[in-house]
């Protein structure tokens, strides 16, 4: 790929907008390590970047041709009719954001198959080729307008890459890009943030194109001058991942030289196998603000962080994924990680054919609201009596109190480490700190504690590093009536916007997980605080207050669905854990025995339905030194199967190998075998590096037995620092697949 255009040029002529100071600051030559520290601390957030930051959760919406070829990425040769939904509703989707505390929508124009989702004077290739409304609709229209009305912000995400467009990969290209892109800008009222991404792929003449990218940015700047420039451009920055977990160390002053346009054109929503879009170095560690970082940067840059995810596995609507939708426990550890680790979270919502967010999405997220507000409404800190180590004139201690950045504390100025000690009205439970800097005055602390008064001195309950926009901090419950934030190090005076102490959803262990047993299991349920109320049901149905309560370990004997919730003080419920116990029908028989030298917790250990972890001493795990695994089942009746697959463990530091094959058979009497095919290890023992391999077969059989038979390599191979003794050859989980 050519070079682009870097951002560093780019960057410096929409900074100079900002008085000198504040999102960017150039640093000198002669600048010593502890002026260009400070400096750092004096980065500010522009205008825009401050209103984007302050929204912290937003969506992202997927809607569009891919949504009706069931594909991730389209080819820029899709028949526009197939582009037809039939109930679309822009208001349930704006109304479904802002009921999940959503604060804006972006829309996709265009992704990369070509396809515009309004009517463009530049492209035929458009919903006015479509047969939804006849030609006459516009979807960006009917969201922007649903947006405004609504009182949340509008954004359009429109892919530079364009694999219909015929003039792509010439210079024409970026005056049609520029044309469509003016048309989203000056036809849909206010556009609060462009969404660029970095694909740069062949269009339909096989050719690259080079985009215009500081012609883009102008031509937002001329349209929309409020509108934030996100991942390829130069107000938000990419964090790297699309998994929903951001840094727990997150900066949002970093080095000038991160923001060139190769590490920002990261491989967000590519395919892996498109190598020059992957990011390079900068854009993926673990701390791109650190002081090692800047004192070696031509400048700063205030250049925070979106975390993007989607609440389902694929990007666009899968009717095989409705399932798949993330769990409210699963969006609120993404939270945590992203929200509460000083980054936007931008959650995707894919709508379905019909043109409607699907009842799981809205399901999750409703509840998802709810237990946010069950966690934030109410902030224990709250009544305290402030004691601080110092304060600057016109930000008293009691502002840490108040939500919203409109006051704050300081401490004296110069003054870079501090304390606010709070002495609670009563004695309070929590497990979870928010802390929130006054980032107008940008972002400076690097460490802080948490402490509790007990037994007659401060106990520290957690340590962190950065703050910024918001840190949110998950421990274990803690029971006091005086706290102390500790302000260890910061690069400056440190500002306090928000203090808040919360109580997160009870926590509850459910022992032992799913799987199976032999003759009876003993079931133990646990809350993480004593006082907590725990109840259960054994058919499967939704535990609640009325369920029967739970007193102490029992006895199952029979199979049973396990469900449990628990219930604070507060009467707010925790999440429902669940075990699925099955007593085996089946019976297991080791023609060659495992080593006695590693004992199973049971004799059913292979199919009881969990995967271990790589710890092959911990019961788990069945060994075999030096010998092939050979085991017979006999599930009692003649059942139907599609698949067969083994696990085996990987450990050649600890002279454990996978076997060179893994043979599976089938009988219907026990005597006769078919087979249902091999399993080959084509890697080689120093090659191979993942912890677990599953060796597997497709075949579709009915059978009453099954055999399976892993050869063992038997010895360590050359190379080895064990070559020529015996090897260890481990399995764990056996998994059946039934039609």
């Amino acid at each position: 790929m050519k070079k682009l255009l870097p951002l560093l040029l780019t960057l410096a002529l929409f900074s100079c907008q900002q008085k000198p100071g504040s999102n960017y600051i150039k640093i000198n030559s002669d600048d010593s390590p502890e002026t260009i520290i400070k400096k750092a601390s004096n980065v500010a957030p522009s205008a825009r970047q401050l209103a984007w930051q302050d929204l912290e959760f937003t969506a992202f919406i997927h809607f569009g041709m891919n949504t009706f070829t069931n594909r991730e990425w389209g080819e820029g040769t899709e028949d526009p009719t197939w582009f037809n939904p039939t109930d679309f509703d822009a208001n349930q989707w704006v109304q479904t954001a802002k009921d999940a505390g959503m604060k804006m929508i972006i829309a996709l124009g265009k992704h990369h198959d070509g396809f515009c989702y309004w009517p463009s004077a530049y492209t035929d290739h458009s919903v006015k080729s479509s047969p939804w409304k006849n030609g006459k609709g516009d979807l960006i229209g009917e969201v922007s307008n649903a947006c405004h009305e609504a009182g949340i912000k509008f954004g359009v995400y429109l892919s530079p890459w364009d694999r219909h467009e015929k003039s792509y990969g010439t210079d024409a290209y970026n005056d049609h890009f520029v044309n469509q892109l003016t048309e989203l800008l000056t036809n849909y009222g206010a556009v609060d943030e462009v969404w660029f991404d970095g694909a740069c792929g062949e269009g339909p003449n096989g050719k690259k194109q080079v985009y215009d990218w500081l012609r883009f940015y102008n031509t937002i700047r001329k349209s929309q001058p409020e509108a934030t420039i996100a991942v390829m451009g130069p107000d938000v920055r990419w964090v790297g991942t699309e998994s929903g977990y951001g840094r727990a160390t997150e900066w949002s002053v970093v080095p000038y030289g991160v923001t060139n346009t190769d590490a920002v054109a990261t491989n967000s929503q590519q395919k892996p196998t498109d190598g020059v879009f992957i990011p390079t170095g900068d854009m993926m560690q673990q701390d791109l603000g650190n002081r090692s970082k800047i004192v070696h940067a031509p400048a700063l840059i205030w250049y925070p962080s979106e975390v993007d995810v989607s609440i389902r596995p694929g990007w666009f609507y899968h009717q095989a994924e409705d399932e798949r939708v993330k769990t409210p426990e699963k969006l609120l550890d993404i939270w945590f990680a992203s929200v509460g680790q000083n980054s936007l979270l931008l959650l995707n919502l894919p709508p379905d054919q019909r043109g409607r967010i699907h009842e799981n999405d809205v399901k999750a997220l409703t509840e998802f609201k709810a237990v946010r507000d069950a966690i934030f409404e109410e902030n224990m800190a709250q009544g305290a009596r402030i004691k601080v180590s110092s304060t600057a004139i016109g930000f008293k201690a009691d502002n840490v109190l108040i939500p919203g950045r409109e006051k704050s504390w300081m401490a004296k100025k110069g003054e870079t480490s501090g304390w606010l000690e709070f002495e609670l009205p009563a004695v309070k439970t929590f497990d979870c700190l928010q802390i929130r800097e006054n980032i107008e005055y940008g972002q400076r602390i690097e460490q802080f504690s948490l402490e509790i008064w007990k037994e007659n001195r401060w106990r520290e309950v957690t340590r962190a590093t950065t703050v910024g926009a918001c840190r949110l901090i998950r421990f274990l419950p803690v029971t006091s009536d005086k706290v102390r934030i500790r302000i260890i190090q910061t690069r400056n005076t440190p500002s306090i916007a928000f203090i808040g102490l919360h109580k997160r959803l009870p926590e509850l262990t459910l022992k032992p997980e799913s799987g199976a047993f032999l003759d009876t299991v003993l079931v133990s349920i646990n809350s993480d605080v004593e006082s907590n109320s725990v109840y259960y049901t054994i058919d499967g149905s939704e535990p609640s207050a009325q369920s029967p309560k739970y007193s102490g370990p029992f006895t199952l004997g029979n199979s049973a669905l396990i469900r449990a919730i628990a219930i604070d003080s507060r009467g707010v419920k925790s999440f429902i854990r669940e075990a699925n116990l099955v007593k085996a029908t089946y019976s297991i028989r080791f023609p060659n025995p495992p080593s006695a030298k590693y004992p199973p917790k049971n004799q059913i250990i292979l199919l009881d339905g969990r995967k271990s972890d790589p710890d092959f001493a911990n019961g788990d795990w069945l060994g075999w030194e030096g010998a092939d695994m050979v085991i017979e089942i006999d599930l009692g009746e003649t059942k139907n199967f599609k698949g067969l697959k083994a696990d085996f463990l990987n450990a050649t530091g600890s002279w454990i190998f996978l076997p060179t094959s893994v043979q599976f058979e089938y009988s219907e009497n026990g005597r006769s075998w078919l087979s249902a095919g091999t399993a080959l290890n084509p890697i080689a023992w120093d090659k191979n590096v993942k912890a677990r391999e599953e060796f597997g077969v497709d075949k579709t059989f009915r059978a009453r037995y099954i055999r399976v038979k892993a050869v063992s390599p038997k010895t360590c191979p050359a190379g080895h620092a064990g070559a020529g003794n015996p090897c260890w050859m481990f399995a764990d989980e056996i998994t059946l697949g039934g039609l």
